[in-house]
């Protein structure tokens, strides 16, 4: 006569054990849900970069009041859903433009500073950056230059607080190039603002390379800038 299995022992060793949580596992685990998150907002970044790009273009074409969201949608080859996913309406799109362009300008004067040297060579590399980025960026700054009374009162305002910071930063350095004794100017402000104002019309005549590289308009704009604030340098007119 065979022995009764004993049932509870039975139970215990058919159960199926759940696996045990390691310090490990926990870990991959974050790891893989905080890269599900980064690729996420990389998609999503590239959505907002895309509609910025498609808007700028298209309201350079055809200017801000002509647009239309319809427009916008058929050339991202989507819906209008695509675009109010992440935008309210088109003058969301507009004031983002805006800040694009203010904040780069604002970057690239930072970057000219913190990387040091003197005024004259700080005036220079951001006569240079800011040149590279009007290049790269023409149809958004275009926008910026045609655009600005499609603005509601409050972004204009804000628009105008943003351009006195970059005029004020620019002042700045020609300010310390006066006490070095390297510039002579009569009005630091208006000459802040003429050196970035000349740069960013660049938008209206540089044309891929046919008149001259990006980087010899970026060095004649810095010859350029040192001449306006006092400084004695050789500038080659380029050819017309």
């Amino acid at each position: 006569m065979s022995a009764t299995p004993d049932k509870k022992k039975m139970s215990r060793t058919s159960t199926t054990r759940k696996p045990r949580k390691t310090a490990a596992g926990a870990k991959i685990a974050g790891s893989i849900k905080q890269g599900s998150i980064g690729l996420r907002d990389e998609v999503n970044a590239y959505k907002k970069e895309l509609i910025l790009r498609v808007a700028a273009e298209t309201f350079y074409e055809h200017g801000y009041h002509e647009t239309t969201v319809d427009m916008l949608a058929e050339r991202l080859s989507g819906t209008k859903a695509i675009f109010y996913y992440y935008y309210t309406d088109k003058h969301a799109v507009l004031e983002e433009i805006y800040n694009r362009a203010l904040t780069t300008a604002q970057a690239a004067i930072q970057r000219a500073i913190d990387e040091g040297g003197s005024a004259a060579q700080k005036l220079a590399a951001f006569a240079r950056y800011y040149t590279q980025w009007v290049i790269d960026n023409q149809l958004i700054v275009g926008v910026f230059w045609r655009e600005e009374r499609c603005l509601s009162a409050q972004a204009r305002a804000d628009v105008a607080a943003e351009q006195k910071k970059i005029d004020d930063m620019v002042a700045r350095i020609i300010k310390e190039g006066i006490t070095a004794g390297d510039f002579a100017v009569s009005d630091i402000q208006m000459t802040s603002r003429a050196i970035s104002g000349m740069i960013s019309f660049t938008y209206t005549w540089w044309r891929d390379d046919r008149r001259m590289s990006r980087d010899d308009a970026a060095n004649y704009y810095a010859d350029m800038a040192l001449r306006i604030a006092g400084t004695p340098v050789s500038v080659e007119a380029p050819s017309l």
